[in-house]
């Protein structure tokens, strides 16, 4: 659920759905009885807003539960047949596709990569593999609740746009409104680190945590913010832009106009440009031997691989990397109070950068906020955004009583 602060008198409804949803969907397979339990709500709340979700048929009645005495439950399970949705993300140079189930089980996707960013030929290329995946699937439009799009940059959501995306170089692109007319669905478009904290807390490790901070680091670094179950967004819908937050003001020039931002130093570009220097001036590393004619073919999983074999000067830039994302942590956690940071990207599945990570909080964070924070690599590796399309639409469909994605 989205929120920019301002109270929705449908708040409760929404909320309540969501809850219930989310918890047949968690479960598995459950009874009217066991959701009123683990929810908190009463049976007659949760009776109506299981009755809404069946009408829907956004979840399905099936089996009855085990008991010995007494009339046997009915079990609920959200249905995995009925509707469909689509989740895309875009980056620099590829894009990736899936169709997923209301559960979030990926039945297709695709990755395509190119080496290209104009905005009409990802617009084409994105239009071209949906209708293929749908094809290739035996999906009807009527199969197909929405589309949901993760873009790194900052969009408008109240007008659709994506304002400006600077690592794409696009400005003022109206991806929704043009995939809506190629596609003849409703498009919802967002930052793809405010999806990646979307899906942390519908798919992964952010169920329970009441303020949640997602740190996306690839082409730049980004930032979502859930406070309990609601994305923060700000008042004009690009709260986490925190990758410009300034480290040095007179340090490198970023791709967003200004000097000294936190993702120059942070993110892949960085590591990659660090990595190459650092190997070029240390003959003795394999890296250096590998690479050391064509920088365009080091990898951050090739840095990683190194490191965990204990290449001295991959371990050296593994852990400069991690300083670096410390240093942003650190002002994250003592600026937002989370209970949970979760760090997405490549450079997320080094322990050696999680710990150097950490142990940077420790030392430089306050004391409590600190404390109380605990910093983890997301699990859902690189579905995270595509997760988050699929969070972001069941947000937007739990809302609309009419079971469709309006997005006039």
């Amino acid at each position: 659920m989205t929120t920019n602060g301002r109270f929705d008198s449908a708040y409760l409804r929404r909320m309540n759905c969501v809850k219930t949803f989310s918890t047949i969907r968690e479960q598995g397979m459950v009874s009217r009885s066991e959701l009123a339990a683990i929810t908190g709500l009463s049976r007659a709340t949760v009776s109506e807003t299981v009755k809404e979700l069946l009408d829907r048929g956004f979840i399905r009645e099936v089996g009855h539960g085990d008991i010995r005495r007494g009339r046997p439950p009915v079990n609920l399970e959200v249905n995995p047949e009925r509707f469909y949705l689509i989740a895309v993300e875009i980056d620099v140079g590829w894009i990736a596709v899936a169709i997923t189930t209301l559960v979030g089980d990926i039945v297709v996707q695709h990755r395509q990569e190119f080496g290209r960013c104009d905005y009409p030929f990802v617009l084409e290329t994105c239009v071209r593999w949906i209708e293929h995946l749908l094809d290739q699937k035996g999906l009807g439009r009527e199969d197909i609740l929405g589309i949901g799009v993760a873009v790194p940059g900052q969009v408008d959501l109240d007008h659709r746009v994506v304002n400006f995306a600077p690592n794409l170089r696009w400005r003022d692109a109206h991806l929704a409104d043009d995939l809506e007319e190629g596609l003849h669905l409703p498009v919802l478009v967002s930052n793809e680190a405010m999806l990646g904290a979307m899906a942390e807390k519908w798919f992964g490790q952010g169920k329970n945590a009441r303020v949640l901070v997602y740190v996306s680091v690839k082409g730049g670094v980004g930032c979502g913010i859930v406070l309990d179950r609601n994305l923060s967004l700000g008042v004009s819908g690009s709260a986490g832009e925190l990758g410009h937050m300034t480290i040095d003001p007179q340090g490198p020039e970023c791709s967003c106009g200004n000097r000294g931002c936190w993702e120059v130093y942070a993110d892949e570009p960085a590591i990659l440009s660090r990595a190459f220097q650092a190997f070029s001036s240390s003959r003795d590393s394999l890296l250096f031997q590998s690479f050391s004619m064509d920088s365009n073919r080091l990898t951050i999983e090739a840095i990683i691989t190194e490191a965990r074999k204990g290449d001295p000067t991959a371990v050296g830039v593994i852990q400069e990397s991690g300083w670096y994302l410390g240093i942003g942590i650190t002002n994250i956690v003592n600026a937002l109070n989370p209970d949970l940071v979760v760090v997405g990207g490549r450079i997320a599945s080094s322990e050696l950068a999680l710990e150097e990570i950490r142990r940077v909080v420790r030392e430089r964070g306050l004391q409590i906020p600190s404390q109380n924070v605990t910093i983890v690599p997301t699990q859902l590796g690189s579905k995270v955004s595509l997760m988050g399309c699929i969070a972001l639409l069941l947000d937007l469909l739990l809302e609309q009583p009419e079971g469709r994605i309006n997005t006039n």
